[in-house]
């Protein structure tokens, strides 16, 4: 999916996918960011890992998952990885030194944890596990990173329970967006590949415009 356009209410909203965990996406948003000169700029995190991001200190300390390792040896195929993801640092950081407005799109901790228990029953929670055990065996498709992020996407999360969950998400972040929205002239959303297309569709009665 490429930058796309909308107009909501008379915001111009543009969406942004990007590859989580890719060094190289830093220039991919720098370039957005400087094009689309946005008042406000939306990322698909919660407030609380918004919060996180702004604790520079404790990246050196992060422990990356399992599962996280997998995806990130996976993603070096196609150039250098770092967690947190660099697409997000770097948004934060342009809008902090620009005094753009940034707002965190996605459930907080605790709406995210109650959507998950109401969502994801126990065959999603085996099926979980059964992948987990073996993510490290599991071919993916390496042709290119936006195939690499999307196969991994429905592989990790082919439950029903978890696609339930992720839909939930890219609702929560649309309603985020039509709200925020109504206060500016010019957004910019950074989100993952993986909800990027959910969360345009999501936003419904705007008009594409590019």
């Amino acid at each position: 999916m490429l930058m796309k356009s909308i107009d909501l209410n008379g915001c111009r909203v543009t969406v942004l996918p990007v590859i989580k965990g890719l060094v190289s996406e830093e220039k991919k948003v720098q370039d957005a960011i400087d094009e689309v000169a946005p008042d406000a700029v939306g990322i698909s995190i919660s407030k609380e890992e918004l919060e996180g991001l702004s604790h520079k200190e404790e990246y050196e300390f992060m422990e990356p998952s399992f599962l996280e390792h997998v995806y990130k040896l996976n993603l070096e195929t196609f150039g250098d990885v770092k967690m947190p993801p660099p697409c997000y640092v770097r948004a934060m950081d342009l809008c902090t030194e620009r005094g753009i407005r940034i707002v965190p799109l996605d459930m907080n901790e605790e709406l995210f944890s109650e959507t998950y228990c109401d969502k994801v029953g126990g065959f999603d929670l085996i099926r979980d596990s059964f992948f987990s055990s073996r993510a490290h065996k599991v071919k993916f498709d390496l042709s290119s990173p936006e195939r690499f992020v999307l196969d991994y996407d429905r592989k990790a999360n082919g439950g029903k329970g978890l696609r339930q969950l992720n839909r939930e998400r890219e609702a929560h972040m649309s309603t985020v967006l039509k709200q925020v929205a109504g206060k500016h002239r010019n957004i910019l959303v950074v989100v993952e590949l993986e909800r990027a297309e959910g969360l345009f569709a999501n936003v419904g009665n705007g008009i594409v415009v590019s």
